[in-house]
């Protein structure tokens, strides 16, 4: 009977203590799920986005901290800025016709250099329909710009082009695909400086990018375009591939563009390979060397064959940055260098280390 009223007593103890420990955990969880809650309370205030020669506001519901705008607001603060560009040519028949936006409060517009080639006349369509006769002003074919000019009312205001660019940030791509003007989608900033679309370092998005988008803008959660959409791989071959022109690459070019009608693009006058390991073998390169850039062609009268540079030269800096992989040296020529600049190039030669001296001309 002792020992049964001692199990009892036991059996009480264990269920007392697990209240104990019970009630204190299910009451935090419950000021967690209360705490997580607050957290994603939603609060409505107004967000003004102001331009040169414009501000709208308009009232929206955000998640508390949350800095960005979804991508209803992203539309309704950006969209005025979107145009559709229709290109025709000399005989008045349509050749193109693409996205573009409003770059500052003169009537610039940019879109793509493949969009306005062999036009003569061109017109752009702003979101609510009105449409007004553009000039080119100015375009480059190397990294797909161009700049249109319009007399274009202040309601349509321009767009702040983005000074960083994050990846994995949210995007939005809007346009004119397939001539559905006014369409929007989303994705994020994929990865940065990829080569092969373009002469310069390209943005790749896996926000969708059809033909008529080209030359509409990309933007980020905070209304700044990243980048001008300029190619979509199509599904059947890639899904969720598409690129752009970074806004890092726009602001150099574009102000160009405006000024001068074109826009020169540094020149080496080399043509080669990135090594690694197996492709340095593959040439008979000692050991040591397991990357930079190979020349196997140099142009002749280029800055290149001016300058001493020789066919098998390993080229594995310039000035102070390391040559190592794509797109090391197309990344320098875009950012760092313009044509009239001179650059140290560091070679390996025969196994020797050698610096060459180089000014760079301009791109033919």
């Amino acid at each position: 009977m002792a020992s049964k009223f001692v199990g009892i007593i036991i059996v009480a103890l264990l269920v007392i203590t697990g209240i104990a420990i019970l009630v204190p955990m299910i009451l935090g969880y419950a000021a967690y799920l209360q705490s997580g809650l607050s957290l994603i309370e939603t609060k409505t205030t107004t967000v003004t986005y102001t331009n040169p020669a414009y501000t709208k506001t308009v009232t929206v519901t955000y998640v508390v901290g949350n800095a960005s705008y979804d991508a209803s607001i992203i539309f309704q603060l950006t969209s005025p800025s979107v145009v559709q560009v229709t290109v025709y040519d000399k005989n008045y028949q349509q050749l193109s016709l693409g996205s573009g936006f409003i770059y500052d409060s003169n009537g610039h517009v940019i879109t793509n250099e493949h969009v306005v080639e062999g036009g003569t006349y061109f017109i752009v369509m702003t979101y609510d329909n009105e449409m007004f006769e553009a000039r080119l002003v100015g375009k480059d074919s190397y990294a797909d710009l161009a700049v249109l000019e319009a007399e274009l009312p202040e309601k349509y205001p321009p767009l702040k082009l983005a000074e960083v660019i994050t990846i994995g940030e949210p995007v939005y791509a809007i346009g004119s695909p397939f001539g559905l003007t006014g369409s929007i989608t989303s994705g994020i900033v994929s990865q940065v400086n990829r080569t092969g679309i373009t002469y310069v370092p390209m943005l790749q998005t896996d926000a969708a990018i059809n033909p008529g988008n080209s030359g509409g803008p990309l933007i980020n959660s905070r209304g700044e375009v990243v980048g001008v959409a300029t190619a979509g791989i199509e599904k059947s071959v890639a899904e969720g591939v598409g690129f752009a022109v970074p806004s890092t690459i726009v602001k150099r070019i574009v102000p160009e563009l405006i000024k001068n009608g074109v826009y020169k693009h540094p020149y080496i006058g080399i043509y080669g390979e990135y090594l690694d390991p197996i492709v340095a073998s593959s040439y008979g390169l000692p050991k040591s060397i397991t990357s930079g850039f190979i020349i196997t062609q140099i142009v002749s009268n280029s800055p290149a064959a001016k300058s001493g540079l020789k066919v098998k030269d390993v080229i594995i800096a310039i000035d102070d940055y390391p040559i190592k992989k794509d797109p090391d040296l197309n990344y320098l020529m875009a950012y760092k260098y313009s044509p009239g600049d001179t650059v140290i190039i560091t070679v390996i030669r025969d196994g020797r280390t050698v610096n060459i001296q180089l000014t760079l001309g301009e791109r033919p």
